[in-house]
């Protein structure tokens, strides 16, 4: 299977385990794969990018303040429009003068931006559901290296879990561990101040 949304690839994992043949890509790219989905689930958000400039990604949101509306990552934002009469005809268009994105330095150490200020003509109408039409690219602008190094450690587990098909590691001779069904340590601390606490449904 080809390794979608990854956040590793095929050849790290295999110089990370030593393996030059090819007889188990498959595992190892189901292994990738499953683990960059796991640490989505972990931290609450997603580190590749949905969309393109050329094309945009829609989503809707309910504004719960008329100032300040927290939304998913997002690296750029093409079009945004509201529904002002809860006639889901997202009419209002808002210029690129009428909001400002935040926080306005998580582009420097390579974060996206989570909240839109409203700043011009318009307010957000937070008194009605589903009224804001955003437009644009969601996600990270890159995997960060935190998130490309736990994908690495945690597939790695995950593709040598099957030499242990019951959960247990060793042999009588030499001892047996149970395996735990945690993350790995290191890919915790990896990914926890990644977390997001307040995660928003697509």
């Amino acid at each position: 299977m080809a390794i979608t949304n990854g956040y590793a690839t095929l050849a790290e994992l295999k110089s990370s385990l030593t393996i030059t043949d090819t007889s188990d890509d498959a595992l190892l790219e189901l292994a990738i794969t499953s683990t960059s989905r796991m640490i989505d689930d972990f931290t609450g958000r997603f580190f590749y990018a949905n969309g393109t400039s050329q094309s945009p990604v829609v989503r809707y949101y309910t504004p719960n303040d008329p100032w300040s509306l927290a939304v998913d990552d997002f690296v750029s934002i093409s079009e945004i429009a509201t529904d002002d009469n809860f006639n889901q005809t997202w009419s209002t268009v808002w210029a690129t003068s009428d909001f400002m994105v935040e926080p306005i330095n998580n582009p420097r150490r390579g974060w996206p931006y989570t909240r839109l200020l409203a700043t011009g003509r318009y307010v957000w109408p937070y008194y009605l559901p589903q009224a804001c039409k955003i437009t644009g690219v969601w996600g990270w602008p890159a995997v960060p290296s935190e998130v490309n190094q736990a994908c690495i450690i945690q597939s790695s587990r995950i593709f040598v879990r099957k030499q242990s098909p019951f959960g247990i590691a060793g042999t009588p001779e030499l001892g047996t561990v149970r395996l735990s069904s945690r993350l790995d340590p290191d890919v915790e601390a990896f990914l926890r101040p990644l977390k997001r606490n307040n995660g928003l449904a697509v």
